[in-house]
């Protein structure tokens, strides 16, 4: 709703009677009529009851609790019609020529002294309008406003000596009194008074309130958008240093041996660590050192001809990390050889198998703080972190399950199918510690596929028999309350294929917010940023990149949703940030020319003042590079 600018609604209304100037400003209860040369009567005082009015001669006002009539006119006050008599004389013209409302000519001063033109001889009266009785002329610089007088209650006999007060010195500063510099208050009354074709007191009033309640907005989107993390400027201070200027190539990794002819270059998993960064693909797990790319260590393969499959998400706080091998580089053979790696050396502290399956078998790998636990397709087993001792083991809810899932935080959580329970689809959340299941829910809607986006919080995706039936599902920490959201929408598809235990993510998780991208149907018009209240499965906001060609969501970065574009003609490529508290979009700097597609075609990580990026397929674009802010 709009707000008055000023005090009360009834107070801020102006009148103009016969070419003069009048602005009620008296206390509550008083009237005063003018009188011929500045002279001023208190009229009784009414109860403060409303009245409605019909206009005679004259123009009429009022003020809070009764109202003044400038002419000849009737007046309803209490249910009584009044006559009233003419009040007001004015000079008879050509004497006392009476100043009219923006009448006379605004004079020119000189830049350095700031004088104010204000006719001579002006009484200035508390309703805001002056009687000339001499020739105007410039008056001397006024340096200093006159403190403000006090405030005297209303209805007493100082409200009028406070008025004749504030208009002798006025009349003092006229005649040359003494004064410091003048406020822009008075500049702007003054300007009211005497200029020609500016606006008037109110309007004045009305624009300063506007333009102090414009700053104020402005300021408020200011300190939210810092708040939030949302501005160029601000989005910075809690993520990568310098995300809004232009970035330079600190490093190339350079491979440790050329990809084997039928080897797959294929990213299985990566890591993010102070010193180095670590790639596992169809060559082996390497770390390569971000100053110059140099490979530092490699993890000796579980068995001879070993290939990774998979790395856990991460490290544990004791930099202790989890690689997935399968025997051989056959895809269809089992992806069950578990290794840890100590990072800090890239040797292999122990190895376990998941499971003794010959053909096909998928598993995902994670670490906690003193637990590895994969999750295959048939169980998911933990083993403690110090030394590869068996802890515990999950088979499923019932018999001939179908498995698969991750660990974050304190939590596995595992889609199971199973033949013989009820329902036969089933989220499962089990506690890092002991394995047991801490609570289940059904997946009802008789999905053709379940892949798990996240531990903590508790997010599924589903397929259906079409695409209109994809399903987000996400729970609290206790399995409830539970969200639903479409995939598919108005505006286009979510891209959340790729979950927080896939070696490329496009869906990512900050609290109880997933954001992701919104790809319009069929590929036309520009990408959108969402988010999404994992409580209620409501969009929390909505907004669209000004990037233009492929646009993909690369990373999480100082509580911001981070999305790459690629080079273009007429774009370089480039990192644009979406808080996930609003939306707002953050444009970052340019990366070099030449860059072209290799923000978008793998992963993104950003730490330690780096933009990392590891490809998807080193063949095509390298092996990683790190970039760094220019200066």
């Amino acid at each position: 709703m709009a707000q008055e600018p000023f005090g009360d609604a009834h107070a801020q209304q102006q009148w103009y009677p016969q070419g003069g100037y009048y602005e009620p400003q008296q206390p509550q209860g008083q009237w005063q009529q003018p009188e011929p040369h500045g002279q001023w009567q208190q009229a009784p005082q009414y109860d403060q009851q409303p009245y409605d009015q019909q206009g005679g001669y004259g123009q009429t006002g009022y003020v809070e609790g009764g109202y003044v009539q400038s002419g000849y006119g009737q007046g309803q006050y209490g249910g009584q019609e009044q006559y009233q008599p003419y009040q007001q004389q004015y000079p008879e013209y050509g004497q006392q020529p009476y100043v009219p409302y923006a009448a006379q000519q605004q004079q020119q001063q000189p830049a350095e002294e700031e004088a104010l033109y204000v006719p001579a001889g002006a009484e200035y009266s508390a309703d805001g309008y002056a009687q000339v009785e001499e020739p105007a002329a410039e008056a001397g610089p006024a340096d200093e406003e006159p403190p403000a007088e006090p405030a005297e209650p209303a209805g007493s006999a100082g409200a009028a000596a406070s008025v004749a007060s504030v208009a002798s010195s006025r009349a003092a500063r006229r005649d040359g009194g003494d004064g410091g510099s003048s406020s822009l208050v008075t500049k702007a009354r003054a300007a009211v008074l005497t200029g020609e074709h500016v606006p008037s007191r109110r309007a004045l009033m009305v624009r300063a309130g506007a333009g102090v309640a414009a700053l104020g907005v402005l300021l408020t989107a200011a300190l939210t958008v810092g708040a939030e993390g949302g501005g160029s400027a601000s989005a910075t201070s809690s993520g990568e240093p310098g995300f809004a200027v232009a970035h330079s190539k600190a490093w190339s990794a350079q491979p440790v041996a050329a990809t084997q002819g039928g080897g797959d270059d294929t990213l299985a998993g990566s890591w993010l660590l102070a010193d180095v960064v670590v790639r596992a693909d169809g060559t082996g797990v390497h770390a390569y050192d971000r100053t110059a790319g140099k490979p530092t260590w490699s993890v000796e393969p579980p068995a001879a001809g070993a290939i990774p499959c998979g790395l856990s998400a991460g490290v544990n706080p004791a930099g202790l990390g989890a690689a997935l091998f399968r025997p051989q580089a056959d895809p269809k053979s089992p992806c069950a050889l578990v290794a840890a790696v100590d990072t800090k050396t890239g040797k292999t502290a122990w190895t376990k198998t998941l499971s003794d399956v010959k053909g096909a078998y998928a598993a995902r790998i994670g670490v906690t703080e003193d637990k590895v636990i994969a999750v295959g397709d048939d169980r998911a087993v933990a083993w403690d972190a110090a030394d590869g001792k068996d802890a515990w083991q999950y088979t499923g809810q019932g018999k001939f399950c179908t498995l698969s899932g991750g660990v974050s935080g304190k939590t596995v959580l595992v889609a199971s199918s199973c033949a013989d329970s009820t329902p036969a689809d089933q989220a499962v959340a089990l506690n890092t510690a002991d394995g047991k299941v801490s609570w289940w829910r059904g997946l009802n809607n008789s999905p053709k596929t379940v892949t798990v986006l996240s531990a903590e919080p508790a997010v599924v995706l589903t397929t259906g028999t079409k695409p209109e039936d994809d399903r987000v599902f996400a729970w609290g920490t206790s399995g409830d309350p539970a969200a639903e959201i479409p995939v598919v929408t108005d505006g286009g598809r979510l891209d959340v294929a790729h979950g927080t235990f896939s070696a490329t993510p496009n869906v990512f998780f900050d609290g109880r917010t997933m954001a992701a991208t919104l790809v319009p149907a069929n590929g036309g018009g520009p990408v959108s940023a969402v988010g999404y209240d994992l409580d209620t499965g409501k969009q929390r906001w909505k907004a669209q990149t000004a990037a233009k060609g492929t646009v993909r969501a690369v990373a999480i970065d100082g509580g911001s949703l981070v999305l790459a574009a690629d080079e273009r003609r007429d774009q370089p490529a480039r990192l644009g940030r979406f808080p996930m508290a609003g939306g707002q979009e953050a444009v970052g700097g340019n990366f070099p020319p030449g860059t072209g597609s290799l923000l978008v075609s793998g992963r993104v990580v950003i730490g330690g003042g780096q933009v990392v990026v590891i490809p998807e397929h080193s063949a095509n674009f390298g092996t990683a590079a790190g970039y760094q802010a220019k200066g």
